[in-house]
């Protein structure tokens, strides 16, 4: 064919094929018009390409077709146009093409969407994928490929999380507001017995301080009320235990698309709370110990000008600064001088540059004023991370000094009453043996008297001297007593003025030539409660004290009711004694003249005997102008009535006495001592018959026997006492007369012989006065009471 023949051939050709692309523009044209609207044809692209996943169609033989996803989701190296006709284990490592591979075959040979994963290093990062594969049709796959790298990250930290959170000994759980069981570790499960699965299991249905749903709500609304976070305490036993604990439990409300979850955190504090009250225990015992022991305790610290952290009990006590005034202070503000406390200061500081204990002797004044002396040791305590503390400790020694001082004054009057003492011993030599060398000595010349004027001059020497010896004996007697501090001392109703008056037939004769005796109350009479023993023995010594050194004028005593007491007196014209002697004269063994009889002892028994009943006793003098001795009783209106309720009583008991005559003419003697019989039966042998029984049990023969009228009964004899015996007399006779006579002279001894029946007590050495008077009480009238 020629050239012409062909291109007229091709035109034709070129026109039949415009017409046919008109003819098929037309029929589009009329497609678009009338075909139905289909959206997943239109947005088909824009949907792969807004995926996160790549997405690949392979054959079945793994060969690449095409990336019909979004160009920036290709991870595996490959550009999109490459990947056509590119084999799988071409594109990507071995490892991950096997799980792919793998993943594939399953999807070829079941014809079902299948899920792998393989992992890939991009970047020099390594990714977590998911390749999903759906098959297409007999030839293509589809593989979906997303990358899960954030997925896995955070799901192996929640791993993680959750591994620590089962490890923990806390208890954590989440619940949402109805009460189901969220979360809950491994230590929760375990520890209140969780059986039913999460999401299922109600809290107050488990071992918990909520035990109902009301209680729950309870709870969720208190922890509502707090803002979300709130703290408690709670009992709890755990799973197969019997014993209870005790949980600290934090809770804490979150909300998360308007839901509640509220989280437990508990924590297991019976350990703690049992150290805590262990710690506490021991806090309180130390405290108790520091706070009893006699010493001072306190810790300073030195980083905070040695201002005080801890003064325990006994400083307050000593010093008298209570420990809230200390603690927290200074020296300088705790103590009232000054000076005090910059030498507590200047210690410190020396004792904190020496690292040296620090021991020393010292005073302070307290609070109230009072010098206190202590010995006082101070020292550094090592302390981690800071400077030391310093702590002290005082021993007040303030009483001990005192002691100390008393113990060297008693030693001083010590030494002095041993000098005293042999003073005394040297003088009672000299005192016993003068009035017994005139007793004995005019007992051998009162035979030979050769008129009954001498023999009486004899026999009054001789009883003169008996006085002075007796008197002499008394004192030592109640020397003792003072010693061994049973001096006794008995009040009974007594009539002060007729104590006066007695005195003073007494003594009348007894002054110096030239000296006059006067007594200021010679027709008062004044009833006291008061030792009439004790009483006169004072007024007697200080008379016959004034007898001896008054050698002209007058010896004037009396007394005189005051407001509160009776102030007695005794005044004379004699010596005197010198003022810086006048306190030492009721000192016991003090004698200001050496060449007067006396054992020293007379005022300083009376002061003894005025201290004891509450008076006061003294004296003023001048010398060569006199001195004034007294001394004060206590006197107080209720006395005053109380005598006169006693001496009615006494009145109206007299009245009641059968006075009878009665004859006594047969007197039983019961003495072992035959000189003291002998003596007996010398004063009243004349007027009486005598029988004589040597020992208590010869004394209830005899009276069984004669049946005597009275019994003289003395008390220490052999075989049987005298109180022995009046006991077993009184059981055959209520009505004999017994009387004591006995050298047994204490008011105990009284009280026990007037037990034991005794109606009456004469002491030895027997008065015939004495004897004469309580005979006559006895035969004038009976003792027996209607």
């Amino acid at each position: 064919m020629d050239s012409e023949q062909t291109k007229t051939t091709l035109e034709e050709q070129l026109e039949a094929l415009k017409e046919e692309n008109a003819q098929l523009k037309k029929q589009l044209s009329f497609l678009k018009e009338h075909a139905p609207f289909d959206f997943r044809e239109k947005y088909a692209v824009k949907i792969l390409d807004s995926l996160p996943d790549m997405l690949t169609v392979f054959r079945h033989d793994e060969v690449g077709v095409e990336v019909v996803s979004n160009e920036e989701t290709n991870h595996v190296g490959v550009s999109n146009k490459d990947f056509e006709g590119m084999r799988m284990c071409d594109m990507v490592p071995l490892e991950a093409y096997q799980n792919i591979h793998s993943n594939m075959q399953k999807v070829i040979s079941t014809g079902t969407v299948s899920t792998a994963h393989h992992e890939l290093e991009i970047n020099g990062e390594h990714h977590y994928y998911e390749n999903r594969i759906f098959p297409l049709d007999e030839e293509y796959v589809l593989i979906m490929c997303r990358d899960i790298t954030n997925r896995i990250v955070t799901q192996r930290q929640l791993e993680v999380f959750k591994s620590v959170l089962d490890k923990v000994s806390d208890s954590i759980l989440a619940v949402s507001a109805d009460g189901t069981l969220v979360y809950a570790n491994k230590q929760f499960i375990e520890e209140c017995g969780v059986t039913q699965q999460l999401g299922v299991q109600k809290i107050y249905d488990l071992p918990v301080s909520m035990k109902t749903s009301e209680a729950w709500q309870a709870r969720l609304q208190q922890i509502r009320d707090n803002g979300g976070s709130f703290s408690y305490c709670a009992d709890y036993t755990r799973k197969g235990y019997d014993k209870k604990g005790v949980h600290q439990v934090s809770t804490f409300l979150t909300k998360e698309n308007n839901k509640e979850l509220i989280w437990f955190f508990t924590q297991d504090i019976t350990d703690v709370i049992k150290k805590k009250d262990e710690l506490r225990e021991l806090n309180a015992l130390l405290e108790g110990v520091l706070n009893n022991v006699p010493v001072y305790l306190y810790v300073k610290d030195p980083e905070d000008e040695f201002r005080y952290l801890y003064w325990n009990r006994a400083f307050t006590e000593h010093s008298g600064i209570p420990a809230y005034k200390a603690i927290g202070h200074t020296d300088a503000e705790v103590f009232p001088e000054s000076e005090d406390a910059e030498k507590f200061h200047r210690d410190d500081l020396e004792v904190l540059r020496t690292h040296e204990p620090l021991e020393m002797q010292e005073n302070y004044i307290s609070a109230s004023g009072e010098t206190r002396i202590v010995q006082t040791l101070k020292t550094l305590v090592p302390m981690e991370g800071r400077k030391p503390l310093l702590i002290g400790i005082s021993w007040d020694i303030t009483s001990l000094k005192s002691i100390e001082q008393e113990l060297i004054t008693a030693r001083l009057k010590a030494e002095q009453s041993d000098r005293l003492k042999t003073a005394f011993l040297a003088n009672m030599s000299h005192e016993i043996r003068t009035p017994l060398n005139a007793i004995v000595g005019f007992s051998k010349l009162l035979p030979l008297a050769e008129s009954p004027e001498e023999e009486e001059t004899y026999s009054d020497i001789i009883n003169q001297n008996s006085d002075i010896l007796l008197q002499l004996i008394n004192d030592i007697l109640d020397l003792s007593k003072i010693e061994a501090g049973t001096l006794e001392y008995v009040k009974r109703p007594m009539n002060l003025g007729e104590l006066c008056r007695t005195i003073y037939e007494v003594h009348k004769g007894r002054v110096q030539e030239g000296v006059t005796l006067f007594i200021d109350n010679q027709e008062e009479d004044l009833m006291i409660e008061e030792d009439h023993n004790r009483i006169m023995q004072v007024i007697t010594n200080f008379i016959t004290n004034a007898c001896k050194f008054t050698y002209s004028g007058e010896i004037r005593y009396g007394f005189e009711v005051r407001e509160d007491h009776i102030y007695f007196y005794v005044k004379d014209t004699g010596i005197g004694v010198a003022q810086d002697k006048i306190n030492h004269i009721f000192d016991r063994f003090v004698k200001l003249n050496s060449f007067a009889q006396g054992t020293g002892l007379g005022l300083a028994i009376s002061r003894i005997i005025i201290e004891k009943i509450g008076g006061e006793i003294g004296a003023i003098s001048n010398i060569g102008k006199g001195s004034t001795f007294y001394f004060t009783i206590p006197y107080k209106d209720k006395d005053r009535e109380r005598i006169k309720v006693f001496k009615a009583a006494e009145e109206k008991q007299e009245d009641s006495l059968v006075k009878r005559p009665q004859q006594i003419k047969k007197i039983l003697i019961a003495e072992d001592v035959e000189s003291n019989y002998i003596l007996v039966k010398s004063l009243i042998g004349e007027n009486y018959t005598l029988l004589w029984a040597k020992d208590g049990m010869e004394a209830v023969e005899m009276y069984k026997e004669y049946q005597p009228d009275l019994i003289l009964m003395d008390i220490k004899m052999p075989r049987m006492n005298g109180l022995d015996a009046t006991h077993i007399i009184r059981t055959y006779s209520k009505d004999i007369p017994i009387i004591a006579l006995t050298a047994y002279a204490f008011e105990t001894d009284k009280e026990k012989a007037f037990e034991a029946g005794c109606n009456d007590f004469v002491t030895k050495p027997i008065s015939e006065e004495a004897l004469v008077k309580v005979l006559r009480k006895y035969s004038g009238f009976s003792n027996q009471i209607v």
